[in-house]
C-alpha cells in the first residue's frame, strides 16, 4: 500500500479534486494537505470524504509552520508528494526554501516559460513586477525546481514544449486538470436552439469577447430563433463591464443572449454546462503568467476551458492557432477571425447532421480522459515506477 500526499494551499479546487480521484486506487492511501477554506470549497465536489485523510493548516498557523508540519508527516508516512500550485513570486518562494521532504516529490508546473525558460523582462511602468518576475524565475529555475524529483503538467503539449525547447532532464508526467464525467452528459433542452457558452470570468487578458460579440451580432440577425449565446461568468473590471453593456444592448434588440452581473451559483453553472451544445473559447493565445513572462496557451500553459469541454463531453470552438490535443481534434472547430467564425458557426446552424456527428465525437473523445484511463496511467507510469522517479 503506497501513501500519496497532495499539497494545495492556494487555489485550483477542480484540479485538487482531479488529483485526489486519480491518486485514490485500491493500492493507495491519499492524504491532502490544505486549508480549511479550500476544504470547505472542495466539499461541494466530494461524495465520500472518508476516502481521504485531511491535514489542515490551523487558524493561526503561518504557512512556514504548516509546511514544516507537512514535511515531518511526509518524512514519516508519505511515499510520494504532489505539490499542486506553486506561486512563482518573491512573496511566496521564501516559504519553500526550507521545505524539502525526504519522500519522492512531483511539482506541477502551470507556466513552462516562467519555470523552465526564464528570460529577463523589463517594464518601466511596472518596476516592482519586473524585479519580482526576474528574481523569482531565476530562483525558481536554479534553486527550487532542482529539489523536486519530477514535474507534472496539466496539458500534454506542454510536455512536448519542455522536451523540445528546454534542457530539463528529469521525468515529466501529464495528469490533466479535469476528468470526463459521464454524469455530466445531458442533452435536454426545452427548445431546439443551438446553445453556445463561454465559461469563466469576463476578463480582458483571458479571452477576446469583442470578437464574439461582433460575430454574434451578425448571426443573431440571420438565426436568432435558432441560437442562444451565454456568457457564463461575471464581469471583471472596466473591460468586463463594457462587454456586459454590449450584451445588454443586444438583448434589448431581441437577441437570444444571456449574461450574469454577479457570481454564477454552482448549480446554475453546472445545469447550463450540461445542456449546452458548444463551448466557445475565444482564447487570447499569448498571456502573462505569474509576473511579466509571456506564456502561450496550448503550448506553455493549459486552459481550464478545454477540460470543461472534456468534463461535460462538449464540442469546443477555439482559435486556429490554439494547439488542441490530438484526442479532441475531431470534436473541435477552429477559426481565424470574426468572419471565419461566423461562417463556421453558420454552417453548423444550417446543417444539423454535422452537429449530431460533432456531439457524438465530443462524447467519445472525452472518454480518453476518463478516470479509469488516467488511473491506469498513474499506476503504470508513476506508482509502479516510483523508484525511478
Amino acid at each position: 500500500m503506497k501513501n500519496i500526499g497532495i499539497l494545495e494551499t492556494h487555489c485550483h479546487i477542480t484540479y485538487l479534486h482531479t488529483m485526489m480521484k486519480i491518486c485514490k486506487t485500491e493500492d493507495t492511501n491519499v492524504t491532502v494537505f490544505t486549508t480549511k477554506d479550500i476544504l470547505s470549497r472542495l466539499e461541494n465536489y466530494l461524495k465520500n470524504k472518508e476516502n481521504y485523510n485531511f491535514i489542515l493548516k490551523k487558524d493561526r498557523e503561518g504557512l512556514n509552520s504548516f509546511l514544516k508540519r507537512v514535511e515531518k508527516i511526509c518524512d514519516d508516512k508519505i511515499d510520494l508528494l504532489f505539490i499542486n500550485t506553486f506561486q512563482l513570486t518573491c512573496f511566496y518562494l521564501p516559504r519553500y526554501f526550507g521545505f524539502h521532504p525526504r519522500c519522492k516529490t512531483i511539482l506541477t508546473i502551470h507556466t513552462a516559460n516562467a519555470w523552465l525558460k526564464p528570460r529577463p523582462v523589463f517594464n518601466i511602468k511596472k518596476i516592482i513586477s519586473t524585479i519580482d518576475t526576474n528574481l523569482s524565475s531565476f530562483i525558481g529555475n536554479k534553486f527550487i525546481l532542482p529539489r523536486y524529483d519530477a514535474i507534472n503538467v496539466i496539458y500534454p503539449p506542454i510536455k512536448d514544449y519542455i522536451l523540445k525547447e528546454t534542457n530539463y532532464k528529469k521525468k515529466i508526467f501529464t495528469l490533466p486538470y479535469g476528468l470526463f464525467n459521464e454524469n455530466n452528459v445531458e442533452d435536454k433542452k426545452e427548445d431546439n436552439k443551438i446553445q453556445f457558452v463561454i465559461p469563466g470570468q469576463v476578463e480582458e487578458h483571458r479571452r477576446d469577447y469583442d470578437l464574439i460579440i461582433v460575430t454574434f451580432e451578425k448571426l443573431f440577425k440571420k438565426y436568432n430563433k435558432d441560437i442562444e449565446l451565454i456568457l457564463l461568468g461575471y464581469p471583471v473590471g472596466i473591460y468586463g463591464n463594457r462587454i456586459i453593456k454590449r450584451c445588454e444592448k443586444l438583448k434589448e434588440q431581441g437577441s437570444n443572449i444571456k449574461y450574469f452581473s454577479n457570481f454564477v451559483p454552482e448549480k446554475d453553472y453546472e445545469s447550463i454546462m450540461k445542456k449546452t451544445d458548444f463551448i466557445l473559447l475565444p482564447i487570447k493565445i499569448e498571456t502573462k503568467g505569474m509576473g511579466l513572462i509571456t506564456e502561450i496557451y496550448g503550448v506553455t500553459k493549459g486552459s481550464a476551458g478545454i477540460f470543461e469541454g472534456i468534463q461535460y463531453g462538449k464540442i469546443l470552438v477555439v482559435p486556429k492557432n490554439f494547439n488542441i490535443v490530438k484526442e479532441l481534434k475531431s470534436s473541435t472547430l477552429n477559426y481565424t477571425d470574426s468572419k471565419d467564425l461566423e461562417n463556421v458557426l453558420a454552417e453548423i446552424i444550417e446543417g444539423r447532421e454535422k452537429l449530431k456527428k460533432l456531439k457524438k465525437d465530443a462524447y467519445e473523445n472525452s472518454k480518453y480522459f476518463s478516470l479509469n484511463v488516467l488511473q491506469e496511467y498513474f499506476v503504470k507510469e508513476i506508482l509502479n515506477k516510483l523508484n525511478e522517479v
